[in-house]
C-alpha cells in the first residue's frame, strides 16, 4: 500500500451499503433503462454545445431502491465548459 495505516479504516468508512446492495424484488433494470435514456439525451445535448464525452459525460445508474440515477463525471476542463454554458444560459434568461 502507500504506508497509510488508516487506509483500511478509510476504505471501510467510505463504503455505503445502500449504494451497492441489491434488494430482492426490486426491478433495477427498469430504473437503469430510464437513467440510460436520460444520460444519453444529456450526453447528446452536451455534445451539441461542444462538450466532448472525454471531458464530461453522464452515466446511468440506480440507487438501492431501483430509482434511476444519472451521474455526471468529468475532468476539470469539462466542468469548466459546463460552468460557462450555465453562465451563458443564466444571462440569456435575464434578458
Amino acid at each position: 500500500m502507500d504506508g497509510d495505516d488508516d487506509f483500511g479504516a478509510e476504505l471501510a468508512a467510505s463504503l455505503d451499503p445502500d449504494s451497492w446492495v441489491w434488494l430482492p424484488g426490486v426491478d433495477y433494470a427498469a430504473g437503469w433503462r430510464v437513467a440510460k435514456r436520460t444520460a444519453d439525451a444529456l450526453n447528446d445535448l452536451l455534445t451539441v454545445f461542444g462538450v466532448s464525452r472525454t471531458q464530461l459525460r453522464a452515466t446511468a445508474d440506480t440507487d438501492a431502491t431501483g430509482y434511476p440515477v444519472v451521474r455526471l463525471e468529468g475532468v476539470a476542463e469539462g466542468w469548466l465548459s459546463l460552468e460557462e454554458l450555465l453562465c451563458l444560459a443564466t444571462q440569456a434568461c435575464e434578458e
